[in-house]
């Protein structure tokens, strides 16, 4: 009955023991496949203190079954009311969020290696409803996933039917939850009120909801991997351009945002804010919510943490591999590898630098022309956040070159140039 593709041989498992009716279960089965895969069982049990005595209750019970079984037993107390009250959450969801804590601690520290949790057949259904009704997109029709980084699902494949038939053939007991029946919860709801209909009209709608959950899985998957690829972080910035097909940009710009921190405190408007930069001029700029900005630059959209801060940055001009912010640059007549800028070095006034823009500074075309450099960035369409990190060569307020761009015409190879070096950052 059990799942054994999720579980390796010589694996410590955790089951997420409540001591209700499926977790029981899950910890019989696991027991029973216990030496066939030479696995460690072991339990966590978490009191959310949200049914005062019948919590307490419950904590016993789990406690006398692990000593019963012989199953080391590893206990947390939260209180979920009050730490819900204080996150403005549902106390579904604050619940959920200190049952998970504790499970990353145990991973965290090496109690076990996976935690199991007796998610089955019936609650991914609820699932996919639930995130229908909230207006989910693909990825919530996934409903519950068998393997979610080091939480499995072993029995996610039975029904409620089939567990209740193994709990009862095995004479097995457990503890009856009272909120579970209490309707004001949304899943309850769902569970109580219409998954009952739905069954009824549609025997098979179980079965048809796990196999969309695995096809819906695959695909966005699949277009996660194609959304991913449309990224590009270059140090702390994440770069997204508007030639995306819209369908990848909202998602890409969603993992943007987790990349950057912002998991939960976002909402669908702030994607779509996002894609509407592309309709505003050049430099327009979003504040999302965890202090993230999205900044318009030419063609893209680039994510950050936080405002772009002029570095003034300077080093001395000498031939060599030269550490400048968070790049390398290279100055040598050996270079190989294109892309490369190549100038005649004796051109170089001495006491030149290396260093970041400032105010003032002109440069001369390559072929003529000379113009404050901010115009001929501009010109070259160099995003506004990477002007100001730009290393280039200058004596005074004279560029000679702008790394990665172009030299300044100044400094040209000729037919009598003899010290021709190359400029490249790595």
């Amino acid at each position: 009955m059990i799942d054994k593709t999720l579980l390796k041989h010589g694996e410590t498992i955790a089951v997420a023991l409540s001591g209700g009716k499926d977790s029981v279960c899950l910890l019989h089965l696991l027991l029973s496949v216990k030496n066939e895969l030479s696995l460690s069982v072991k339990a966590v049990h978490v009191n959310h203190s949200i049914r005062g005595a019948e919590s307490d209750r419950d904590e016993e019970f789990v406690k006398n079954l692990c000593s019963t079984l012989g199953v080391e037993l590893k206990v947390f107390t939260v209180d979920a009311p009050l730490y819900s009250k204080e996150n403005n959450l549902s106390l579904e969801q604050g619940a959920r969020l200190l049952r998970y804590r504790a499970f990353n601690e145990l991973i965290s520290d090496s109690y076990c290696e996976k935690i199991a949790t007796a998610h089955h057949k019936n609650d991914n259904f609820e699932t996919v409803l639930f995130n229908l009704f909230r207006g989910s997109g693909i990825s919530g029709l996934s409903g519950i996933k068998s393997v979610n980084n080091c939480i499995i699902r072993p029995i996610s494949h039975l029904s409620r039917e089939d567990i209740e038939n193994y709990v009862l053939k095995n004479r097995l007991g457990y503890v009856e939850d009272s909120t579970n029946k209490d309707t004001v919860y949304t899943r309850n709801f769902i569970r109580k009120e219409i998954v009952p209909k739905i069954l009824e009209r549609f025997p098979e709608a179980l079965d048809s909801a796990h196999r969309l959950s695995k096809i819906a899985s695959e695909e966005d998957e699949f277009l996660n991997e194609l959304a991913l690829q449309a990224l590009q972080e270059k140090g702390d910035k994440i770069y997204l351009s508007f030639s995306t097909p819209s369908v990848l940009f909202k998602r890409a710009t969603i993992i943007a945002f987790k990349k950057l921190g912002l998991n939960k405190d976002y909402e669908y408007q702030h994607v779509l804010q996002v894609e509407n930069l592309k309709n505003s001029q050049s430099g327009a700029f979003l504040t999302l919510p965890k202090g993230i900005f999205a900044t318009k630059e030419y063609d893209c959209v680039i994510f950050s943490t936080g405002e772009t801060k002029k570095q003034d940055v300077e080093i001395p001009f000498s031939e060599g591999k030269h550490s400048f912010l968070n790049e390398t640059l290279e100055i040598s007549s050996e270079i190989l590898d294109k892309p490369y800028l190549l100038f005649d070095g004796d051109k170089i006034p001495t006491g030149s630098v290396i260093r970041t823009r400032r105010d003032g500074d002109v440069f001369t075309k390559f072929g003529g022309g000379t113009k404050k450099l901010k115009d001929y960035l501009i010109d070259k369409k160099i995003p506004l956040s990477e002007r100001d990190t730009l290393p280039i060569i200058a004596k005074g307020n004279v560029v000679y070159l702008v790394f990665g761009v172009e030299i300044s015409d100044l400094i040209r190879v000729s037919d009598n140039t003899i010290n021709k070096l190359k400029a490249k950052i790595l």
